[in-house]
């Protein structure tokens, strides 16, 4: 957590060159990057919506499950290649700054879109196994989660799911895998805390939505009423 404090610390004082270009930016930039290259994350041009109780055909054959446990997705960005770079900054790389070109580009999909964020009850990002928190020092999607949490007025919390299964990284493996690979990962801390709520769980990337799915289902055994989920980026 310190590593991860100070190098962001260090970022807001000297801002870095762009992270894509490497064209210098000046001390009033705070976003990472210069104007060009911002205009190369592409937002979703429809909110990427997925309804409970359907699976997208390319995956009927690859999941095990026919339905997802959430009732709806949606996937601000397109996961093109600058969008790929910068993620891979954010999450590996310590670049936590970058929670503020990623969290305006959330809320600019919001509300163009008129999701209503604002009505759930609680938001909640997918947490890391403890292992691999304590090795990256930071979670990526807590602080879009936190980012968004501010900006709609919504409880933030991180206490409401437990990673307990030390799962191979995603990136790894084909889609029938993903969805094998996330059984039993998750269980929930305090199910009275879940109970009656309607949640929406906030991630980088969707993929498949194995991930999302394995967690939005032990909420919703926990008697959530609603859980949808909302991503940075989805891919192409």
């Amino acid at each position: 957590m310190l590593q991860a404090f100070l190098q962001g610390a260090f970022e807001l004082v000297f801002p870095d060159n762009c992270l894509l270009c490497r064209q210098f930016l000046n001390s009033r930039h705070q976003r990472q990057l210069c104007t060009t290259c911002l205009g190369t994350l592409a937002l979703n041009p429809i909110p990427f919506s997925r309804l409970k109780g359907t699976v997208p055909l390319s995956n009927r054959e690859q999941s095990p499950s026919s339905s997802f446990a959430f009732d709806q997705a949606w996937s601000a960005c397109l996961y093109n290649e600058p969008a790929q770079k910068l993620l891979h900054a954010f999450k590996y790389n310590s670049k936590t700054s970058l929670s503020k070109t990623f969290v305006p580009l959330m809320i600019d999909f919001i509300d163009r879109h008129h999701i209503p964020l604002q009505k759930f009850d609680l938001i909640s990002p997918i947490p890391l196994h403890p292992v691999r928190l304590r090795e990256r020092g930071y979670n990526q999607s807590s602080l879009l989660s936190l980012g968004l949490s501010r900006h709609y007025g919504i409880l933030h919390t991180e206490s409401l799911l437990i990673r307990q299964k030390m799962t191979t990284t995603q990136t790894e493996l084909g889609a029938k895998q993903r969805w094998t690979n996330m059984e039993g990962a998750f269980r929930i801390k305090n199910p009275t805390d879940v109970k009656d709520k309607t949640i929406v769980l906030i991630d980088d990337l969707y993929t498949t939505g194995a991930t999302l799915n394995a967690a939005a289902e032990v909420l919703k055994i926990a008697g959530a009423t609603r859980v949808c989920v909302l991503t940075l980026s989805i891919t192409i």
